[in-house]
This record gives C-alpha cells, sequence and structure tokens, in this order.
C-alpha cells in the first residue's frame, strides 16, 4: 500500500514538475517577443499611438510603456537591459550615446505648443502676452480679448522640454518671474490633464497631446503663426522638439520590427495623424 502510495506521489510530483517547465518555457518565449519602453513622458503619447496599432498587426510583441525616466535613468536601464528602448527629446547627445554601445533613431519632429482649454475664445497670443500671463500682470482672458473666464497659468519644470523650448525661443520668458499662482505641472500627461479639465487654463505641451485630446484641448497661434506642419517646415513656426528613440546598436528582432513599422506607410500615417511630422 505504502509502495503504491509513493509511486502514486511520484508522478504527481513529475506531472507538477511538468506542467511548470512547459509554463516557464512559454513565459520565457513571450518575455523574449516583449518590448519594453520607458523614458520621456513628452514622446510617450506619440509611442503609445504607434504601439498600440503595431501590437494589433503584431500580437506576438507585446509592449509595455512605462511611467518616465530622466536622461540618466533611462540611459543606464537600456544599458542594464531593464528596458528596450529609451524616449528621449531634443538636444540630446548623439555622439556621447552610440559611445555607450547604442544607436538613436529619431522618428518625428513635433510642436511645443501653447495650449488652452477648450472654452477659452482666443485663438492667437504674442510673446508678451505670455509674458504677461506668466509674471502675474494679466489675469483674464477679456483682456486678450476672450470671455470672461479667469486665467489659469500652469508650467513645466524649467529642466523639462517644452519649457526649455519656450525659453530658448521667447525672450521675454527668461527675465519672467513666475506667479506664485501658477502651478506646475511635473509631467507632460498631467499638463494634458489639467490643460483638458480646467476652464480658462493655459500652459505648454505638444501638438501631439492636443490631437490626443478628443478636442478639449486646442493650440493657439503664436505672433500670428501656427503649428502648422507647413510652418514646421518651413522654419516659421519655431518652437519645435525632436521625438527620439534609443536602442542598442544591435535591437533584438521585435525592437528592430518595431521601428520598421514606425518608419512604414502606416507608421507614417500614424505620426502625421498625431500632429507630428515623420522623420526622413
Amino acid at each position: 500500500m505504502n509502495t503504491l502510495l509513493n509511486h502514486s506521489m511520484t508522478f504527481s510530483i513529475f506531472v507538477l514538475l511538468v506542467k511548470c517547465c512547459t509554463l516557464v518555457f512559454f513565459s520565457s518565449g513571450s518575455l523574449a517577443s516583449s518590448i519594453s519602453i520607458d523614458g520621456s513622458t513628452g514622446v510617450k503619447p506619440l509611442v503609445e499611438a504607434l504601439a498600440k496599432e503595431f501590437v494589433k498587426q503584431h500580437p506576438d510583441n507585446g509592449i509595455t510603456i512605462g511611467e518616465g525616466l530622466n536622461p540618466t535613468k533611462r540611459i543606464n536601464a537600456l544599458i542594464k537591459n531593464d528596458i528596450n528602448i529609451a524616449m528621449a527629446s531634443h538636444g540630446i547627445d548623439v555622439e556621447q550615446i552610440t559611445r555607450q554601445g547604442l544607436s538613436v533613431h529619431k522618428i518625428a519632429k513635433v510642436a511645443v505648443v501653447i495650449g488652452v482649454n477648450s472654452e477659452v475664445t482666443v485663438s492667437n497670443i504674442s510673446s508678451e502676452q505670455l509674458c504677461m500671463i506668466y509674471s502675474g500682470e494679466l489675469k483674464h482672458w477679456q483682456a486678450l480679448g476672450g470671455s470672461g473666464l479667469n486665467l489659469v497659468p500652469l508650467i513645466r519644470p524649467e529642466n523639462e522640454v517644452d519649457t526649455e523650448v519656450i525659453l530658448a525661443h521667447i525672450p521675454c520668458f527668461k527675465h519672467v518671474q513666475v506667479a506664485h499662482h501658477v502651478k506646475t505641472q511635473k509631467k507632460s500627461g498631467h499638463m494634458a490633464k489639467a490643460l483638458a479639465k480646467t476652464p480658462g487654463s493655459i500652459g505648454m505641451t505638444t501638438h501631439v497631446r492636443v490631437a490626443q485630446s478628443n478636442n478639449r484641448i486646442k493650440a493657439l497661434s503664436l505672433n500670428h503663426i501656427a503649428p502648422s506642419k507647413e510652418n514646421l517646415l518651413n522654419g516659421d513656426y519655431v518652437l519645435t522638439r525632436d521625438l527620439f528613440l534609443i536602442t542598442h546598436e544591435f535591437p533584438s528582432k521585435s525592437v528592430t520590427a518595431f521601428l520598421n513599422y514606425i518608419r512604414s506607410a502606416v507608421g507614417t500615417d500614424i505620426v502625421i495623424n498625431n500632429n507630428a511630422i515623420p522623420a526622413e
């Protein structure tokens, strides 16, 4: 009886081990084809749009996108293989990155825009007016020809790309003492959500965020120059940022497939439909 019981237990353990090994095998295969992406939150909305459609066509290639990593952490995570792709934007040191055995892929150019809540009736703002808003001199949209809504200015931290672009191209902004009532939005997504839900709000965001806002955010012309594709291409609209993906010099097949998808006709259409200009 004991012998029979021992045989039965041995067989059960054997079956359990087979099941576990099979599970690990398939799980390992799934992980090998998955793609982990993290980095600049300003690049994230466009990459999310591309990833969503890519996964529909390549269901075996899952993609996860993190909540954001600063420049140092994203590169370290990529080198350590904690992620497969790092998102980056504007002013990166390509030479330094390539010396670390990595490759930089420019995927698009996008306008940094002065975004406002959809209830704002103003369609254009001057550089001087923008500076007066953030210094606290202007507090009502009526002063700019709009409705009686209060101005609710929002800003990104100085070391974030959208603010850096504003500082580089709007001279008076360098000298603005930002008023105490101006609220800082730490991440690109936080800014977009605040603009979408706050009547009278104004802040710097990207034209991709505007495209994905379901008409809850609109982009103002700056000094009567709209952030259109034509104005970006001819250089009339100067508030722009480039979007990059960083990979290992010899990326995996799944990462290569995603990069090729971005450059394909379908990927190009997705980039354009999200108010960005595909990289040449």
